[in-house]
């Protein structure tokens, strides 16, 4: 994921990245956000936030990430 240093992925297991990896590309491709660029290390940070603090399901961060998209990623 974009935006994440290589200190914060390597605490992660690799399932735990794997995780975060498809969340990630799920909510880029159901609100067409490039990889690349702020709107993507946007969420990329608020998912890494949100792990690190209690939201550790796929299901708890697809939700969160959808209401964080819709608050504070979606354009005006």
């Amino acid at each position: 994921m974009h935006g994440i240093s290589a200190e914060m992925v390597a605490v992660l297991t690799d399932a735990e990245i794997d995780m975060l990896r498809r969340v990630f590309e799920a909510i880029c491709i159901e609100y067409d956000i490039p990889r690349e660029g702020t709107r993507a290390e946007h969420l990329a940070r608020f998912l890494m936030a949100a792990f690190s603090g209690s939201l550790s399901t796929e299901k708890s961060l697809l939700a969160a990430a959808h209401s964080f998209y819709l608050h504070h990623i979606a354009d005006p």
